[in-house]
């Protein structure tokens, strides 16, 4: 997929996440947050051709089913790898308190939105526009 086409999902998600009640759906707020993380990393990776455009990141686990993980593995700068780790920790965020038995309550957002700025920040450099 184009980096462009990753920011407008992106830009999409986070519309929705912004119609949600903090509360009621915290669920689906830090759903839609790594949502939205991973298509930013997604454009960024893309833009700066660590992945082809045929190849995005669901997970970060799935970094040896890229075509060239050693070209990946090669172009990991601090942001990237920071993007990589970000993604990490969404994920576990998502096993535990969206898929799995962790505590219930929207305090977990505090971290959601954390991660959500740290990689807006990282991808804002490679799109201004952001």
């Amino acid at each position: 997929m184009k980096a462009e086409l990753h920011l407008k999902k992106a830009r999409r998600f986070m519309a929705t996440a912004k119609r949600l009640h903090l509360v009621d759906d915290f669920e689906a707020i830090m759903w839609a947050n790594m949502h939205i993380c991973t298509h930013w990393i997604n454009a960024v990776f893309h833009e700066n051709d660590l992945t082809a455009e045929s190849y995005d990141f669901e997970h970060s686990w799935h970094l040896e089913r890229c075509d060239d993980p050693e070209r990946i593995r090669n172009g990991l700068d601090q942001d990237m790898q920071t993007l990589l780790d970000t993604l990490t920790v969404f994920e576990a965020l998502r096993t535990t308190y969206v898929r799995g038995p962790g505590p219930y309550g929207p305090e977990v957002l505090e971290r959601s939105y954390d991660d959500l700025e740290r990689v807006r920040l990282i991808t804002q450099k490679h799109f201004p526009e952001l």
